[in-house]
């Protein structure tokens, strides 16, 4: 289901050592594939979209990418994740609270 060459190809092209852009690549190849997969199966398929999926961290900011490779480590291909804790650290929005909006329903009362 899943175009694993693509990822692979670009892997391929990168440095031993991956910092956070080249993780940022890894991802939108990874999204693309996994957003055309999911819009023809009529779902969301992440988490069940490839391999990789069972060692994703989703508190990660490319959780496909960093999965990808962790997979690609265990089968022995000699690569590591240069980038620091705090680039890959998702990055809580600095969004206020919204006001909670409520909605009055009026009642026609009869004469």
């Amino acid at each position: 289901m899943w175009n694993s060459e693509a990822p692979l190809k670009l892997l391929s092209e990168m440095p031993a050592q991956l910092n956070i852009e080249n993780l940022k690549e890894i991802q939108q190849i990874i999204d693309v594939d996994k957003y055309e997969n999911s819009h023809r199966l009529g779902r969301d398929l992440c988490g069940e979209y490839a391999p990789f999926c069972a060692l994703c961290e989703k508190h990660v900011k490319y959780p496909c990418a960093v999965a990808y490779v962790k997979m690609k480590q265990a089968e022995g291909m000699e690569l590591e994740i240069a980038a620091t804790e705090e680039e890959l650290s998702v990055e809580e929005e600095n969004v206020a609270e919204t006001p909670k909006k409520y909605i009055r329903i009026a009642i026609a009362r009869r004469k």
